[in-house]
């Protein structure tokens, strides 16, 4: 059998992309924090994008990011951007990350969207 070097197994999970229960465990958390702004349960394509910059120890590393933002203009799309930026914020620090993925949620973008959060 092969030798395993030192760290060889850290490596090896780095390089994993993080599955989808684990992003939706952040996006849960985050969910946890986020009131949906009133009209926005309406709005047919309402879909806010964040990219949040996190600390090893689940902080944040600096502000959020609003992301693309194809509805800016609309007074909807600008209040439900706001909030979930907010309820990052609030959040912070996000709990139980897989440590050995750091590199790999570091820098995520969480989407949001109003409807699927009301079951819609």
């Amino acid at each position: 059998p092969a030798r395993l070097q030192p760290n060889s197994s850290q490596n090896q999970y780095q390089s994993q992309p993080m599955t989808m229960s684990e992003i939706d465990a952040i996006r849960y958390q985050i969910q946890q924090c986020w009131s949906i702004p009133a009209g926005a349960r309406d709005a047919e394509n309402l879909v806010v994008r964040i990219k949040v910059f996190l600390n090893s120890d689940g902080s944040l590393s600096k502000a959020p990011e609003i992301v693309g933002g194809n509805g800016a203009s609309d007074p909807f799309y600008r209040t439900a951007a706001e909030s979930a930026r907010r309820a990052i914020l609030k959040c912070s620090p996000l709990k139980n990350l897989p440590a050995a993925k750091y590199a790999r949620w570091r820098e995520i973008t969480l989407t949001f969207n109003p409807r699927d959060m009301l079951g819609g």
